[in-house]
């Protein structure tokens, strides 16, 4: 699993307004996260568009998966890792995986349109989203923080990282 973030867009208008458009890759279970942020427009991969087994190829070799394993304790974050290995939680979340796979094979087997099928693999789904704003501060602030979810924190910080290193164009210059 790899979370990304490309500047596909990057232009400042005349008044000083940078607008900036990436193309992110994500685990889908972060993505109610990232849509609480209203100030982007955006646009992402559907699962009901996504053929069956394009889906079931991509959680079998590459599965969103928990960056950070943490332990089970009160309130919004792991803080301390559990005393299991990462390895082994890594192969029970493969498992895990799998076993979606091979439920969703059985539903498609049984003539289930993908719109049904798919929403079996989603907590293993890779997402794509496309999102411009001119704004950005606010989610960085939030998401890039200790006390955010790891994946998304990641993500932020990789936005952050393909900000920093575009260069921008001039609209309206001559």
């Amino acid at each position: 699993m790899k979370i990304t973030a490309k500047v596909i867009a990057d232009s400042i208008s005349r008044e000083g307004v940078r607008l900036i458009t990436m193309e992110l890759e994500y685990p889908r279970f972060i993505h109610s996260e990232f849509m609480t942020h209203r100030v982007f427009s955006r646009n992402a991969a559907s699962s009901r568009a996504i053929p069956i087994k394009s889906m079931m190829e991509q959680v079998l070799l590459r599965p969103a998966h928990p960056v950070v394993w943490g332990a089970n304790q009160s309130g919004m974050q792991a803080d301390d890792l559990v005393s299991a290995t990462k390895k082994r939680c890594m192969e029970v979340w493969s498992e895990a995986a799998y076993s979606a796979v091979k439920s969703a094979q059985a539903l498609e087997e049984l003539g289930l349109h993908k719109q049904i099928v798919n929403r079996v693999l989603e907590p293993f789904q890779m997402m794509k989203t496309v999102v411009t704003s001119t704004e950005w501060d606010n989610f960085f602030t939030l998401r890039n923080h200790k006390d955010a979810q790891p994946e998304i924190a990641e993500l932020a910080i990789k936005m952050i990282r393909a900000q920093d290193a575009s260069k921008f164009f001039l609209i309206g210059g001559d």
